[in-house]
């Protein structure tokens, strides 16, 4: 037995050997031909379907990696441009700020120069709002000339008066305030009577007669009654006339020309103060 599996060995090792010696000799003719040996192409044959196969696998593999794992350039490529939109829309913002305080300063410019008041600028510090007071405070006081009384105005028209005043500050009082009360006057009819605040969003125009020629959007303007309030500065619009179920008096609703809540930059004038001072 042992024999025979040593002859066994003996033969194929033989065999291979032989195999092998033709295989070279071919291969060695082929190259001197210029001809492919038969062997290598049927190798090629049954592998190229194998590399084909694994190219495309490694390729989808290649560019699923590239789609969804973005490269650290991207990624510093993305966070640049959000920092640049959220400095532009910073940029913007400032400018439309500096555009509306353009307009607002030229717009008191105009009034100055058309105004035949002597006006004493002021801005707005702080306001004091509630649903019985609206007053405010105002960064100028007795050292620039505001006196108590003084009527406080912009381009649009009537805000309120100074109730108080300390060197550097003044208290002024909104028109819609409870405790407001101004000479107005219908600038159509020319009836009069006096504008009290609320403490709401409307004025009312009180002690009008009871025939008073006043209808909705007529405009009120400051009567100059007191004289302490110059004449003429408009104060609202009127919306709803209200006529006394007695037949005694007639009010008027008004909407102010100015929204107290909105006020940023103001005039001060009292009656006796005149460019020509």
């Amino acid at each position: 037995m042992f024999n025979f599996l040593r002859n066994k060995t003996i033969t194929t090792l033989a065999v291979l050997v032989c195999l092998g010696m033709l295989i070279g000799f071919a291969q060695n003719r082929g190259l001197e031909t210029g001809k492919s040996f038969f062997v290598q192409d049927a190798i090629s044959s049954i592998l190229a379907p194998i590399e084909s196969a694994a190219h495309a696998v490694f390729g989808v593999g290649g560019w699923l990696k590239r789609v969804l794992r973005p490269t650290s350039s991207i990624l510093k490529e993305n966070a640049r441009l959000r920092e640049q939109v959220r400095s532009l829309q910073m940029d913007n913002a400032r400018l439309r700020e500096a555009a509306f305080e353009n307009l607002s300063l030229r717009k008191a410019l105009g009034l100055k120069q058309i105004s035949p008041l002597k006006m004493t600028a002021a801005e707005v510090i702080s306001h004091s709002e509630s649903s019985w007071f609206d007053t405010a405070t105002l960064n100028c006081g007795s050292r620039k000339g505001v006196e108590k009384g003084s009527a406080v105005f912009n381009h649009l028209g009537l805000i309120g008066q100074i109730v108080d005043i300390d060197p550097f500050t003044a208290q002024m009082v909104s028109l819609t305030d409870l405790d407001s009360a101004v000479g107005g006057t219908v600038q159509r009819s020319r009836c009069s009577g006096i504008v009290r605040g609320q403490g709401s969003e409307y004025l009312v125009l009180t002690y009008l007669p009871k025939d008073a020629d006043v209808i909705a959007n007529d405009i009120v303007v400051s009567s100059g009654m007191g004289k302490v309030i110059p004449k003429g500065l408009p104060i609202g619009r009127v919306v709803r006339v209200i006529r006394d179920t007695g037949g005694v008096t007639t009010s008027a609703l008004i909407a102010p020309s100015v929204r107290f809540e909105q006020v940023e930059t103001v005039f001060i004038a009292g009656i006796g103060q005149s460019a020509a001072q």
